[in-house]
């Protein structure tokens, strides 16, 4: 017993459309790549503080100095680290959704392009085996019944 495949009946796939979502996904990773990514980067330029002022304890944390806020900055630092490691992970993800899209559009594309090739190749087939109109007639035996 084997799993058996989706029914899709008749499939319409509208070529423009997988381009436009390409377009899309590719003005998504841009966001992502270009607004947000720039954003962490201010995030972090806050986080490290203002380099001009030295710290009154050493080893202090904009949190202070005691053990909790090192710890809370430890998390703060480790949150900050994964964001980033997420977002290029989206944009990377967002670039093979958009090459995937694009492929099979190519795929669709080439495929209609055969399907008219090939019903040219019919038509001219047909055409050519077919007995014109007003052409010559049939051909008889030579007896007669």
């Amino acid at each position: 017993m084997g799993i058996n495949p989706p029914d899709t009946g008749d499939l319409q796939v509208s070529v423009e459309d997988l381009d436009a979502a390409a377009e899309y996904i590719e003005r998504l990773k841009q966001y992502v790549e270009d607004t947000i990514s720039w954003e962490m980067e201010q995030i972090k330029l806050k986080m490290k503080g203002d380099n001009n002022s030295p710290q009154i304890v050493a080893g202090g944390t904009p949190f202070g100095a005691y053990g909790e806020a090192q710890l809370q900055w430890q998390a703060l630092e480790r949150s900050t680290a994964n964001m980033e490691f997420h977002l290029k992970s989206l944009s990377a993800k967002l670039a093979g959704l958009k090459k995937g899209t694009e492929d099979i559009a190519k795929a669709f594309r080439d495929a209609e392009e055969r399907n008219a090739a090939n019903g040219k190749d019919i038509e001219r087939l047909l055409e050519s085996a077919a007995v014109p109109p007003g052409g010559p007639e049939m051909p008889t035996y030579p007896y007669s019944a």
